[in-house]
This record gives C-alpha cells, sequence and structure tokens, in this order.
C-alpha cells in the first residue's frame, strides 16, 4: 500500500472531478492507457473520495482537519532536495488529507508504474487544494507543494526520484559529503550511500543519477560491480551496514 499525507493550509476537501481531470497532465503517456482515475465514489459527510487509479488499484483520498501529530511532518522536511540549499522549512499546516492506494490484485508489490501512478495521484491533488507540501513516509521526506509538483510533470523523464527519495546529508570529520537515500525500499532496492571530496552540486546530481540507473535497471548492483560516470571512471561498489541502521546494509560508492 502507498501512503502520503497532503499537508494544507485550510482543512478543504478537493473536488473529485478535479482531481481526475488534472491527473492526465502528470501521468506519462503509457501510465494514460492503462488508467483511468474517475472520480467513482466521494462516501458523503466522510470526507472521503475514492478512485479507480490503475488496474486492480483503489485510491482513497481522506480529510482529517488536523495537523499531522507528532511534528513528523516538520521533521521530515530537512530530508527533501527541495529544503537543500534553500532554507525550506514546512510552513504551518491545519489539516491534511491521507492519501492511500491499495492494490487489489495479486500482491506481487510495489513496481515503477505503481509508484508513479501514486506521484501523479499527489501531483494533482496539489495542484487543485490549498496544499504546503507533502509528508511522504515510504520516502522518508516532506516535500514542499511547488517543488513536488514541478518534479511530477517531468512525468517522460523516467523515474521521478527525487520524489521518491529523500536524502539525509552528513559531513564526516574529514570534511567529506555523505549522502544517504531513504527510499528505496518501497521498490525492494538497498538504499545508497555515497561519499565525496568534490563540489555538493556535482555528487548530488550523480547520486540521483546513480538511484535512477538502479530503479531502470530493476535490481541492485552485485557487490564488488563496478560504475562510474564515463568509461574510464571505475568505481567499485561495496555493501555495508546503513549508518542509520546497523541491521540494514546499503551500496556505497566513494568519489574522490
Amino acid at each position: 500500500m502507498n501512503l502520503a499525507f497532503v499537508l494544507l493550509r485550510e482543512a478543504k476537501l478537493p473536488d473529485a472531478t478535479q482531481v481526475a481531470s488534472t491527473y492526465t497532465s502528470y501521468a506519462a503517456d503509457e501510465h494514460r492507457l492503462r488508467t483511468r482515475p474517475v472520480p467513482v465514489e466521494t462516501v458523503e459527510g466522510d470526507g472521503v473520495l475514492e478512485f479507480q487509479l490503475g488496474p486492480g488499484e483503489t485510491a482513497l483520498v481522506a480529510l482529517i482537519p488536523a495537523p499531522v501529530p507528532g511534528g513528523e511532518a516538520e521533521a521530515a522536511a530537512e530530508f527533501s532536495v527541495s529544503a537543500l540549499g534553500t532554507g525550506w522549512s514546512l510552513p504551518p499546516h491545519a489539516a491534511h488529507l491521507i492519501v492511500t492506494v491499495k492494490d487489489d490484485g495479486d500482491g506481487a508489490g510495489q513496481t515503477v508504474d505503481s509508484l508513479a501512478r501514486f506521484t501523479s495521484l499527489l501531483g494533482a491533488i496539489i495542484e487543485v487544494t490549498p496544499a504546503v507540501g507533502v509528508y511522504w513516509g515510504g520516502a522518508g521526506a516532506t516535500h514542499d507543494a511547488a517543488f513536488f509538483r514541478a518534479i511530477a510533470r517531468e512525468r517522460d523523464a523516467g523515474p521521478r526520484i527525487m520524489l521518491w527519495s529523500g536524502v539525509s546529508v552528513a559531513r564526516d570529520p574529514g570534511g567529506r559529503l555523505s549522502l544517504l537515500s531513504l527510499g528505496m525500499r518501497q521498490l525492494g532496492l538497498p538504499d545508497l550511500l555515497m561519499t565525496s571530496g568534490g563540489s555538493p552540486q556535482d555528487a548530488l546530481g550523480f547520486f540521483f543519477d546513480l538511484l535512477t540507473y538502479v530503479v531502470e535497471r530493476g535490481e541492485a548492483l552485485p557487490d564488488g560491480d563496478s560504475i562510474g560516470r564515463d568509461e574510464n571512471e571505475k568505481l567499485t561498489v561495496r555493501y555495508v551496514a546503513s549508518p542509520i541502521d546497523a541491521a540494514t546494509k546499503v551500496w556505497r560508492i566513494d568519489l574522490e
């Protein structure tokens, strides 16, 4: 099941017809053929919308007239690319929409296509609501609403990985930059730990290029394999304990 919270300035359930029509501007061409976002039901009085999103997928949008409790959404804002170098922090929100998509099929698990449809649905909901951000627990991040819409509209550019995974940024005592992805387990893939002694901008770009490559590949790179930015660069893939969870393995790349 996919789950995210659209954070609202005011408690307002979106219009189902607007969500359905807006969805097509976020969905990739191949998804339009298989996806039929239709406002089939509004559960009157309960503040819930129901959609048929894709084959065997039921989407529910429920209004909660209160902020996400415990400060979780605010705490996750630092892990969004939208906050890196911008000083962005989550504005106050008075309510939120719980957005879920349940697969009614064979339970085969998350796929790139189903995650893409969920991303497009969130983009459409943000566009037609007074949204200030999106707290996506599986991605480990809270994204700025405008940033989310901009990336979600890049529907033909491949996996919208900057929305699917937050990034934890740190520096070691020697000054090297450390980047750790937070959302790859949604696709059954290991997270990436990358260190760099060079430009943070270049490192961040390559970091998301690596994540995109693995998503498109559909499986993790083997331990001891090599990868690089060109045919001459040979960076060795190593599997190590995650710096935030010693019981979890991540793949590590070290740039000069």
